[in-house]
Parts: structure tokens; C-alpha cells; sequence
């Protein structure tokens, strides 16, 4: 009898354990798959957070992408809680400056604060990559993954995976913190409207004003 409960349940949960594995699998590689200088660390994001849960999805689990945040989705939510989002995390921006010694530790290339045009090529190519690739593999990949058996909670199921992914690899510091932020509302507001593309915008928006103040203060 316990023989046989053991083995429904892994049946049961067959595909759990193997997207469970997969998404292990993606963030050691990522880890540990050796890359020198930004554009390398930036093509190893694309094929383990981007290209390789994707080829998962659609050629093993064989799902519908738009299930995973490829859609339009409900745009009212998405820009009525994308703009929650902004307010809640503005607000803990100037909480974090004023608080505590984030402007001290918090480091930019240094081109960005001298060259405007670097800036924005900065934050719209370098940071707008970084960005759209936690998007896929932590709301698209992981968030909506889990929303259809933990429903709320894989918002944050997906935040504490965020937060560990940078605290095991011991990345997690300073510069980590706006995405931590990122991480938690962008969730919330992937999960309400069931799309991408509103945390997506409104996280590089947050972002671009982040860095913009950064500067200004920090001087």
C-alpha cells in the first residue's frame, strides 16, 4: 500500500519534479558556466534564463506560452497595479536613501554618470537585458509555473527564489537591491494582469528613475 501511494504520487507530481529540476538546472549553469566581461554574462543569461526554459516549455511540456505571461492580459490591472507598483517602490526608494547608507555602496559605471547617451544606452540595452530575462525565468517561467497550484503564493515563492538565487552565489548586496525590489511587485503585478509586458515596462521605468536618482543624489 505505501509502495503504491509512493508511486502515484510521484506520477502525480512527475512533471513538478522535472520543472523543479530544470529550473535547479538552469540557475547552476548559470552560476557556474564560466564568462568573462558584461556581453558574455549577458549571452549566458539569455540561454539559461531565456532560450532554455522556453525550448522546456514548448518541446517538452509542450504548454501554451501565452499560459506564462506572453500575452497582452488584462490590461486594466496591469496598469492600474503597475502603477501601485511605481508608487510602493518609489517609496521605498527614498526610504533606502534616507535610511540607510545605500548611495555610498551602491555603484554605477562610472560612464553613466558622466555621459548622458551612455546612460541611456546603460539602461535601456544592459539593465532592459537584465530585466527582461528575470521577467521570463522568474514571473513568466517560475511565477506562472507555480500560480496554477499555489495561485497568490507563487508571487512569493518567486521572490524567495529571486532572493536565495543571489544570497547562495553570494551576490547578494548593494547593487542586488532595486531588482529585490523589482522582484516583489513586478510579481504582484504579472500575477494580476497574466502578462509580461506591464511589469516589464513599468520595473525598467523604475529602473531608469532609480539610476537617474542615484546620481543626482549621490553627488
Amino acid at each position: 500500500m505505501i509502495h503504491q501511494k509512493r508511486n502515484n504520487f510521484l506520477q502525480t507530481h512527475q512533471e513538478d519534479f522535472l520543472t523543479a529540476f530544470v529550473v535547479l538546472i538552469c540557475l547552476v549553469l548559470l552560476t557556474f558556466f564560466p564568462t568573462n566581461g558584461a556581453s558574455q554574462k549577458i549571452t549566458s543569461g539569455i540561454v539559461f534564463l531565456f532560450i532554455a526554459p522556453l525550448l522546456y516549455l514548448k518541446l517538452i511540456l509542450k504548454k501554451n506560452l501565452a499560459d506564462f505571461g506572453w500575452r497582452l492580459g488584462d490590461w486594466k490591472s496591469g496598469l492600474v497595479f503597475s502603477a501601485v507598483y511605481l508608487v510602493f517602490a518609489l517609496l521605498i526608494t527614498y526610504a533606502l536613501f534616507n535610511r540607510t547608507p545605500f548611495l555610498k555602496e551602491y555603484q554605477l559605471p562610472l560612464a553613466t554618470t558622466n555621459n548622458f547617451w551612455y546612460f541611456i544606452f546603460y539602461e535601456l540595452v544592459i539593465v532592459g537585458i537584465f530585466v527582461a530575462i528575470y521577467e521570463i525565468f522568474f514571473r513568466g517561467f517560475v511565477m506562472f509555473y507555480l500560480s496554477a497550484k499555489t495561485g497568490f503564493y507563487s508571487v512569493l515563492y518567486q521572490f524567495f527564489l529571486f532572493f536565495l538565487f543571489f544570497w547562495a552565489t553570494g551576490n547578494l548586496n548593494w547593487n542586488i537591491v532595486p531588482f529585490l525590489i523589482v522582484a516583489f511587485f513586478s510579481g504582484l503585478a504579472t500575477f494580476k494582469s497574466r502578462s509580461l509586458l506591464y511589469s516589464f515596462a513599468t520595473s525598467l521605468f523604475f529602473l531608469i528613475i532609480f539610476d537617474s536618482l542615484v546620481i543626482k543624489f549621490a553627488r
